[in-house]
């Protein structure tokens, strides 16, 4: 098997070798320059040479588009003398660049004179349309270096998504220009409980803050395509809303002053006021700013853990359930949901949120679901059958703020929807692909989250990309050992093998670390036990 991650749909060694020198020459079809662009600067980085571009198609290698190969499908025809790059587009190309960027070890090199790699023929293209990874800083503000550092290595994973929860009780994260005090005061809070759930007195009374400008947002978006990532912003509603009500307590139903919250249980009633206009006026006016953003056709409104205790007291709620003949409060929030979907429909985007926006039944055709829960939804069942588009993300496989006794590296790499009791893809064709979420609660540092992330990341783009067929964990284990060292030149942290494939058993020492304040302090002597790290 050839070292790569994530594991091509087919590979076929040739023999022989092909060279790159300062004097191979490069050829590209119009249409697949800009990946041509990124493959000359890699070797730049390698190498410290330019490839040399002609415009004749003799050249030694040679970028020429197919519009037979999948949107992000790709073929490489490689001898010893020549190599050919077929795709139809930026995105296929750009995935045979990253594939060839692995077989050449090109990140491990410096100053190299040459490059070299096994001639083959190799047909791609991913098991998923959707491959997604989301990052919570709303909880921790980590900031764009951090984000981009992220978004980099997910392409080189052939990963296409970054789903970005921007807002929840304890911070705003965006600038909302009509809307000031969103970063003035829902972007700060006081302090940060740093222990387990349980200890909801173990505050560190140190202020924590941040948010992005526009510009920085426009930047990071920018970047993204550059890797042909989309973004996909989160603004969680109607719950999970402390932050914006601490700025603007009229959108609750209560109109009462609040804090940003400090623990994780603070505000745990504090929801939108869904029986106000006001509210859906907010509402349109953060989605117009945050919409002209981010040019991708979805936009994550969360809408679980809907505490609707204030709701069933609220007059302004009532009065709407009377007026529309809703019988619960259930029907309420989707109510507010089609709302919310239909304003979003109208700027040409898909509404998405966690499955629990299917509880009030009804929802909006458009509307796309992301399966979290642990236990079987017999409401995703249903809409799964009616053709609802669906995001996997389960919490078995994909929760990567768990600790790896709870959810280890296996589990991540052998997740199938049969397991779930979810007919197996073609089958259904709603499901869109995958996507793991990284909570922040316990996760204070960069540091700490890439140690939840990596190496969970390579084994979520084998199962996003590579047909199951082809899946094999232990082979995956020896590809990945031959991984890490890039991960390494990255100066990316990542979870030592000793700690990778550990069992539930070790799960309550483990969970102890995981919640300590110093808990970095703790993965970090794992790794110096590791012989990787020797």
């Amino acid at each position: 098997m050839p070292n790569i991650i994530p594991l091509p749909k087919k590979y076929e060694e040739r023999y022989g070798e092909f060279i790159i020198n300062s004097a191979t020459t490069i050829y590209s079809d119009a249409e697949l320059e800009g990946a041509q662009s990124v493959f000359i600067q890699i070797v730049a980085n390698a190498c410290g040479y330019t490839l040399n571009t002609v415009v004749s198609k003799k050249a030694s290698m040679r970028f020429l588009y197919d519009r037979n190969c999948p949107k992000e499908g790709y073929r490489i025809d490689c001898d010893s003398e020549t190599m050919n790059i077929f795709a139809s587009g930026f995105a296929g190309a750009f995935y045979a660049v990253q594939s060839l960027r692995q077989l050449l070890n090109a990140d491990l090199m410096f100053k190299a004179k040459v490059l070299t790699m096994h001639a083959a023929e190799i047909e791609d293209e991913p098991r998923y349309p959707w491959r997604g990874i989301m990052l919570d800083e709303s909880r921790f503000f980590f900031g764009k270096e951090f984000v981009k550092k992220l978004l980099k290595i997910m392409s080189i994973h052939k990963l296409n998504v970054f789903h970005w929860h921007l807002t929840d009780n304890v911070g705003w994260r965006i600038e909302i220009e009509k809307y000031p005090k969103l970063t003035e005061v829902g972007a700060q809070r006081k302090g940060t409980q740093h222990l387990a759930w349980g200890k909801p007195n173990a505050v560190e009374w140190v202020a924590h803050g941040g948010y992005y400008l526009k510009s920085e947002i426009r930047e990071i978006v920018a970047f993204a395509k550059s890797l042909n990532i989309i973004i996909v912003p989160e603004i969680d509603m109607p719950a999970h809303f402390a932050a914006a009500i601490a700025a603007y307590p009229e959108l609750s139903c209560q109109n009462k002053p609040i804090e940003p919250s400090v623990r994780h249980n603070d505000n745990k009633d504090a929801i939108a006021c869904a029986g106000k206009d006001l509210t859906y006026r907010f509402i349109y006016d953060v989605i117009d700013e945050i919409a002209e953003l981010f040019p991708a056709p979805y936009f994550h409104i969360g809408g679980d853990e809907a505490n609707k205790k204030q709701w069933k007291k609220c007059p302004e709620c009532q009065k709407t359930m009377a007026r529309y003949k809703l019988k619960n409060e259930e029907e309420l929030q989707g109510f507010f949901n089609n709302k919310i979907a239909l304003y979003l429909k109208g700027k040409g985007k898909s509404l998405i949120g966690w499955n629990e926006i299917l509880m009030g039944g009804n929802l909006e055709n458009s509307a796309i679901v992301q399966y979290w829960t642990e236990g079987r939804d017999k409401n995703v069942d249903a809409e799964l059958t009616e053709g609802r588009q669906l995001i996997l993300s389960k919490h078995q496989a994909f929760y990567f703020d768990m600790p790896y006794a709870w959810r280890n590296l296996k589990a991540t790499y052998e997740f199938e929807p049969e397991h779930y009791n979810l007919p197996e893809c073609p089958i259904a064709d709603g499901v869109l692909g995958v996507e793991a979420t990284l909570w922040t609660e316990w996760v204070f540092t960069t540091e700490r989250a890439e140690y939840q992330l990596f190496p969970r990341m390579e084994a979520l783009a084998e199962v996003a990309w590579t047909p199951k067929e082809k899946r094999d964990y232990q082979d995956f284990r020896q590809r990945l050992k031959k991984f890490l060292p890039i991960l390494i030149k990255k100066g990316i942290t990542y979870a030592p093998e000793s700690m990778v494939d550990t069992t539930r058993a070790r799960g309550r020492r483990i969970q102890r670390i995981f919640t300590r304040k110093d808990a970095h302090y703790e993965y970090k002597k794992a790794m110096l036990k590791s012989k990787r790290y020797r």
